[in-house]
């Protein structure tokens, strides 16, 4: 060998352990760094002799990288609907401490336990009066706190697109640095470790599946195929409502068009929910539009049938002195409806010191009447102005009933004089299963944002009552935000039976409609549509002037009954003067004769009954319909909702494991191992030493044949 041959491969030598120092080097400078995978320096050796360097070779298995793309997407799914759970836990609080929805009807039902023992009682009538409205403040926490929830992952939802849209950006971009770098033969890692850290943050947000290129690039996509970088890039769009309620309709997430020239975002997208399968996006919207609104449904329906029952007990009980006058709720009746009641009502004007003055026993199932027990006459007809008009008569000038817009009044004509009502206890009126007074909130003890029950006696049968051509769009939208149906009812035809049948034409494929035997309009989403909400859009409809229109009427629209647990509150005139509070009941007795005593204790020993009342619960969220007392579905409630927090949090264990366990497995074959770098870097530095070495040979030989010379 020459020593011109030798001097080459010494040079190469030389250069070449130079780049695998350097690459080694590199490698142990990122050894804790997560979003690096370790080179290797490939040698190969010169036709000529020497050696030169092929490649540095970026260390990665193809495999698993994909398999952790899957494995972050469900475990920040997990992650963030545990997170939204754990937070809904602590809004609920644990059930057995005193700040619990529990606790609460407990001490409201100790505080009117004690009313029993002395109802004449300020002290005792306040007391019981702050323990009811600590309970409903409750419940318009809870209602309150979940949309707050709603509200906070929709933010989030709105924060994750603009996180994805850079992360789109920065892909296409390093995409197009790769592909230049590989064209001028330089080291592409470092940007290819950049673009790797870029994919793993948005396989966290959303599920997605790449396509490697030749050239070096990347196709993303998610699972299902709909592309989001390729030659061209895609931009998600969403606008974050400013409230969230209920009945908020979310705008969809739609996925733009990037003009690779002008970068100008395409203004018309295409809706992308429904391509979102897994990553924090769909943990996010699954828990805004499915999972929170069935339980604020839960926290509903215990609200309102506790509301209920407070309130079915005061209709039937008297304060004492009682009012001048009892004023009823909008109950979206008209005068010429039936009055649809069966049974007997008691309706009573009692003077200053509680006698009667005159009693009118309305017999609803007879259509008859009777004046302080006298003769039954009979009612002109069988609707509700008739019944009111005969009643009214049997008061004559000591009283009157009244009924305008909806609203059921009973006066007395004497300022000094009282009004007070009571069921026959034999044969109690009713309709929808509700008293008279309690049907009418004549007497109510709890008002609230929405009612307490949409069951409103009417059938198939009964005049519609809204003016003809007034409309109630209504929209029918699955889990993945899409409009599946949309349609607007024009009032038309002469009754109910007629707009049902109206519904079930525009909405049949979806949901479908009926009456039932308590006059609740019932709603059955069809198979596949179950996870699907039906919105009442815009309603222009309204009952013979009442003022309700036909949602508000039925409870159409998803706030109609988690609204039920909002604006909860002890009758405003109740609780401002405590002495209102009905506790006694009305006894029927012949004018001149007490109907009323101040120490009558049967309307507060009915209102504690209630603790051990069975109630029947309608299906609500994902707790089906059953008859238990209240503290047996709170129960119910609280338990629930424990179970699917413990559930996600088992879940996002499980989920996080795998993730972790394909991270360490990606870590073993990219990571960093200090102690072979350190081996490495000798074995190079020795190398080099040994190039060196002959490259000092090689001056020596060109030295004695220059002195030869």
């Amino acid at each position: 060998m020459s020593g011109i041959e030798i001097l080459g491969n010494a040079v190469s030598g030389l250069k070449a352990s130079q780049v695998a120092i350097r690459t080694t080097s590199s490698n142990i400078t990122n050894v804790n760094n997560p979003d690096y995978a370790r080179r290797e320096t490939e040698f190969q050796t010169r036709s000529f002799g020497g050696v030169d360097i092929s490649e540095i070779r970026r260390i990665a298995n193809s495999f698993l990288e994909r398999e952790s793309y899957k494995a972050a997407s469900s475990a920040k799914e997990a992650e963030i609907v545990a997170k939204l759970h754990d937070r809904l836990q602590s809004v609920f609080g644990d059930p057995s401490s005193d700040g619990s929805i529990a606790a609460k009807m407990d001490l409201m039902f100790e505080s009117i336990a004690n009313l029993q023992l002395d109802p004449a009682s300020s002290v005792r009538r306040l007391s019981a009066i702050n323990g009811i409205q600590l309970a409903l403040d409750e419940f318009g926490k809870l209602a309150g706190s979940i949309q707050q929830i709603r509200e906070d992952a929709d933010r989030d939802v709105f924060s994750r697109i603009g996180v994805v849209n850079d992360l789109l950006k920065n892909i296409h971009d390093l995409n197009k640095q790769i592909v230049s770098a590989t064209v001028q033969n330089a080291d592409a890692n470092a940007l290819i470790d950049q673009r790797q850290k870029a994919l793993n943050q948005l396989s966290g947000i959303i599920d997605i599946r790449l396509s490697p290129q030749a050239d070096g690039q990347v196709h993303v996509s998610t699972s299902d195929g709909t592309f989001l970088v390729s030659v061209n890039r895609k931009e998600l769009k969403y606008d974050a409502g400013s409230a969230v309620g209920p009945d908020t309709i979310f705008p969809r997430i739609t996925l733009h068009d990037v003009n690779l020239y002008t970068g100008a975002v395409s203004p018309t997208g295409s809706p992308f929910e429904s391509h979102i399968q897994s990553g924090e996006l769909r943990g996010l919207l699954q828990m805004r539009d499915v999972t929170l609104p069935d339980i604020a449904e839960e926290v509903g329906e215990l609200a309102a049938k506790l509301a209920d029952i407070l309130n079915a007990v005061h209709n039937d009980s008297s304060a004492v002195p009682p009012p001048n006058q009892l004023v009823g709720r909008n109950t979206g009746l008209l005068g010429s409806d039936a009055h649809g009641f069966s049974g007997l009502s008691n309706f009573s004007i009692v003077d200053a010191s509680g006698k009667t003055v005159v009693t009118v026993e309305a017999d609803f199932g007879a259509n008859q009447y009777r004046v302080n027990g006298g003769a039954p006459v009979a009612f002109a007809g069988a609707t509700i102005a008739d019944a009111v008009a005969a009643i009214n008569t049997g008061l004559g000038a000591n009283g009157s009933l009244t009924f305008t817009n909806g609203v059921m009044t009973l006066s007395a004509a004497n300022p000094a004089h009282g009004v007070a009502m009571v069921q026959d206890a034999a044969n109690p009126s009713g309709r929808a299963g509700r008293g008279f007074a309690h049907f009418f909130g004549m007497n109510d003890l709890v008002s609230a944002n929405a009612p307490a029950h949409y069951q409103t006696g009417l059938t198939a049968a009964s005049a519609h009552g809204f003016t003809l051509g007034s409309t109630v769009q209504l929209k029918v939208i699955d889990p993945a935000g899409r409009v599946v149906r949309d349609f607007t009812m024009t009032v038309a035809g002469t009754t109910i039976g007629d707009l049902i049948t109206q519904l079930n034409a525009g909405l049949g494929p979806q949901v479908s409609f009926s009456l039932d035997a308590q006059g609740a309009l019932k709603q059955t989403l069809a198979p596949g549509s179950e996870n699907s909400t039906l919105f009442s859009v815009s309603d222009t409809t309204d009952r013979g002037g009442t003022g309700l229109g036909f949602s508000s009427l039925f409870g159409i629209g998803p706030g109609a009954r988690q609204l039920q647990a909002t604006g909860m509150a002890v009758r405003s005139d109740i609780a401002t003067n405590n002495s209102r509070l009905a506790l006694a009941k009305l006894d029927v007795t012949a004018p001149g004769v007490s109907a009323l005593g101040v120490s009558d204790n049967r309307g507060a020993l009915a209102l504690y009954q209630l603790d051990g009342k069975v109630v029947n619960f309608d299906s609500a969220g994902n707790i089906p319909g059953f008859s238990a007392t209240l503290s047996d579905y709170s129960g119910q409630l609280l338990s629930n909702a424990a179970r699917l927090a413990a559930q996600s949090e088992n879940v996002r264990l499980d989920r996080s494991s795998v993730y972790d366990e394909i991270t360490s497995q990606i870590n073993d074959v990219s990571g960093v191992n200090l102690d072979e770098e350190l081996a490495n870097l000798i074995l190079f530095q020795n190398a080099y030493n040994a190039s060196a070495r002959m490259i000092k040979a090689a001056q020596e030989i060109f030295n004695i044949l220059l002195e030869a010379v």
